[in-house]
């Protein structure tokens, strides 16, 4: 026994000795892997990723590191690193020795020269290890830079633009520009400029709509084809980059002559004498050369037709050639005509316009006396000359009594600024402009003298008021850079300057294909409604002056928000809050509510007072048939139809009296006795409802039919009472009953009395 006991524990504590050997072993293995694979994480990322990602400019030149692998394990040690055999075209390698990656060939963003990104796998393999390779995909993404620069579609340009075009249109539109880099990048983004020539001098006749951000070109200033008939415009597009990159081409603009220009003669007068035998058809010497006129349009160049002035009867002795101007004798002049020089009135006009077309004089004389004694015909004489009539115009002809001698020598006074000059005709001629706001009246003197006889007459020129002065802007164009804030707030955008060298002139301001600004009578500029507004507003800006006739200029103005992104063409603005009207607005809905609380409440009250009056009908009239008025059956036995009221005046009797019946509060407070007290033997008596309307409509008066009449006052409580005499029994019937025509049913006695309760 002892043995056996032994035995087994013997076997006990060897398969205990087993089971710890067992989990020792099980743990050492589990602690064993864990340390071996925490130890062995070569050709894993640092960071635990998967793959890696590069980010490169396209201009990294080829041999540059593009980056670094960030991977466990020594490249010369533990691991070894290499392409796969199927990228072995990608433009990198894995620089030997190292983890580092180099460029073999350009990259290039846009794709052209190179590729613009390269995907490849790096194969990671571990050193003494039968592991296969770890497969890490590689990214290299290309930066875009300023690398390309903007190319001009279809430049050089050629354009006919007539001088008639108005300032602010478009003379060259849909001018269109690409380049190359990333689309969407400043690098991409491209402005276009007009400049005078290729040293960066900004145009003064034309400009870029929209400061440069559209390609359309547009006039700035009127052209004169008389002055300039061609000119060029350097037309420059430049991106964003820094440095910017640009590229010019030329716009040859040619200017096409228009018929703004009236014929004009060589000469502002001529003169000529009759011959000493004034014949018909004889021509005229004209001095100081023979007539012409021409058309200042040079560009057109029209045929001119030479005319005289019809309206002096003596005008009728001439005749001038309509195309060649020459001026012959229509007929014979007799001895006593034309002793007096005369001046005709010449005309050339264009063939094609006779609304085109100049002015001037010929002062015809005749060979007269030389030896008359001389002297001015007008001693003093006053005219009025406009201030805008042209160097060379015929002021005043002073004639003398020997008009035809040419021996007659003429001269000036009074002029120290040489702006008149007298010739040999005593012809006063202007020989420098007129200007009426620096000199309104000149006063002079002219004389005349043969060499032994001398003359003077004195002469007052009036200068007068032409409006010879357009409105003048101080700028070509007026460019406003301003903030969305500024434009919020109300305050002026900027101030257009404009001038007129007109006395007395005024000046009104205009905008021209805008209703989002105002311009106030001082030139500055609001933004008329505050909510949504353009990125970018061109319109043009009109002054006119109050001369007669008025004369008008244009400027084209620009209007740019700098604080807001290019691609938004609208621009919604927070306005500032009226204060004021926010007040009036909320007093306005005060008064309003309290009207509407007013009405509603008024409407409560009538409807709460009608609604309670008809509950109160309604509780009276159930009160009335819960408690019916004393009424007795007055109709034949088992005649249950008619029911009718106690009359307290006929003390019941109601066979005496056929009356219909009222019940008004009035009328029985009036007839109504004071209550008597209730003793033992008096009853009230009820009568269920349902019979007591039944009565009530088709009760009768003894036997007589319905009663009709009878009415209920809501406003009244009744409580009938029937008061019977002390030996009434049981039943509620008489003992004896009185002897009557009527069936023995209960009526009411004399000694029965009505209380009403109000």
């Amino acid at each position: 026994m002892k043995q056996s006991t032994t035995i087994i524990m013997s076997g006990r504590k060897l398969y205990g000795t087993s089971l710890w050997i067992w989990s020792s072993l099980q743990f050492a293995v589990v602690f064993s892997i864990i340390v071996h694979s925490k130890s062995d994480s070569r050709c894993f990322l640092v960071n635990g990723g998967s793959s890696v990602s590069f980010f490169v400019s396209e201009d990294v030149p080829i041999g540059s590191n593009l980056g670094t692998l960030d991977i466990h394990g020594d490249i010369n040690r533990d691991i070894a690193l290499s392409l796969s055999s199927g990228d072995s075209s990608a433009p990198v390698q894995i620089e030997p020795g190292t983890k580092n990656i180099t460029l073999t060939r350009k990259l290039d963003r846009e794709g052209i020269e190179g590729p613009s990104s390269v995907t490849f796998t790096v194969l990671c393999d571990k050193r003494n290890d039968n592991e296969p390779s770890i497969h890490i995909p590689v990214t290299i993404r290309t930066k875009d830079v300023n690398d390309n620069a903007p190319r001009i579609v279809g430049g050089p340009f050629r354009i006919n633009v007539s001088e008639q075009t108005l300032p602010g249109s478009s003379i060259l539109s849909n001018i269109k520009a690409i380049d190359m880099d990333q689309h969407g990048s400043p690098y991409s983004t491209l402005t276009f400029s007009a400049l005078e020539d290729s040293q960066g001098k900004p145009s003064k006749l034309v400009t870029f709509a929209g400061g440069g951000q559209e390609g359309r070109l547009i006039l700035i200033k009127p052209l004169d084809y008389e002055t300039r008939p061609k000119f060029n415009v350097t037309l420059r597009v430049s991106d964003q980059g820094t440095p910017p990159l640009h590229t010019e081409t030329i716009v040859e603009v040619r200017v096409v002559d228009a018929d703004d220009q009236n014929p004009r003669f060589q000469h502002v007068s001529y003169s000529s004498l009759l011959p000493r035998n004034p014949r018909g058809g004889a021509a005229l010497e004209i001095e100081p050369e023979p007539i012409y006129a021409f058309d200042q349009d040079t560009g057109i160049n029209s045929p001119i037709i030479y005319s005289i002035a019809q309206g002096r009867a003596e005008s009728n002795f001439f005749h001038m050639d309509a195309l060649m101007g020459r001026i012959t004798l229509s007929r014979d002049v007799p001895e006593d005509q034309l002793n007096q020089p005369i001046t005709l009135v010449l005309k050339a006009e264009q063939k094609d316009n006779p609304d085109r077309y100049a002015i001037s004089t010929l002062n015809v004389g005749k060979k007269g006396n030389t030896n008359a004694p001389l002297h001015f015909v007008q001693p003093e004489f006053s005219v009025g000359v406009p201030e805008n009539s042209p160097i060379g115009t015929i002021v005043f002809t002073a004639l003398t009594s020997r008009q035809a001698d040419k021996r007659l020598r003429f001269g000036i006074e009074g002029d120290p600024q040489g702006i008149f000059q007298i010739v040999s005709m005593g012809q006063l001629v202007l020989k420098k402009s007129l200007d009426y706001e620096v000199n309104q009246r000149h006063v002079i003197k002219l004389w005349v003298t043969d060499g032994f006889q001398n003359s003077s007459a004195t002469g007052i020129i009036n200068v007068l008021n032409v409006n010879d002065w357009a409105p003048r802007f101080r700028q070509s164009l007026y460019e406003f850079n301003v903030t969305a804030e500024k434009l919020s707030r109300g305050t002026s955008i900027g101030q257009i300057e404009v001038a007129d060298g007109d006395v007395g002139d005024k000046l009104t301001l205009e905008i021209k294909n805008s209703d989002s600004v105002h311009v106030d009578e001082n030139g500055q500029l609001y933004l008329r409604n505050k909510t949504v507004v353009k990125r970018e507003m061109m319109f043009i800006v009109v002054a006119k002056d109050t001369g007669e006739p008025p004369r008008e200029a244009f400027v084209p103005v620009l209007i740019r928000l700098v604080d807001m992104p290019s691609q938004n063409d609208d621009v919604y603005l927070q306005t500032e809050v009226d204060i004021k009207l926010i007040i009036i607005a909320a007093f306005a809905v005060t008064v309003l509510g309290l009207v509407i609380g007013i009405l509603l409440y008024f409407g409560y009250c009538r409807k709460r007072r009608k609604i309670e009056t008809e509950n109160f009908h309604k509780r009276v009239l159930e009160r009335n048939i819960s408690n019916p008025l004393a009424i007795h059956k007055m109709t034949h036995p088992g005649d249950t139809r008619g029911l009718t009221p106690v009359d307290p005046i006929t003390n019941g009797h109601l066979s005496a009296r056929h009356k219909n019946v009222t019940w008004s509060p009035k009328v029985v407070q009036k007839t109504t006795p004071t209550p008597p007290a209730r003793s033992d033997t008096t009853r009230v008596t009820t009568m269920p409802k349902s019979q007591y309307l039944n009565g009530m409509m088709n009760g009768h008066a003894n036997g007589h039919g319905p009663l009709k009449g009878l009415e209920l006052d809501p406003d009244t409580s009744v409580t009938p009472l029937e008061t019977y005499r002390s030996h009434v029994n049981l039943n509620g019937r008489h003992p004896n009953p009185p002897p009557s025509s009527h069936s023995p049913s209960d009526t009411m006695h004399s000694n029965t009395s009505l209380t009403l309760y109000f």
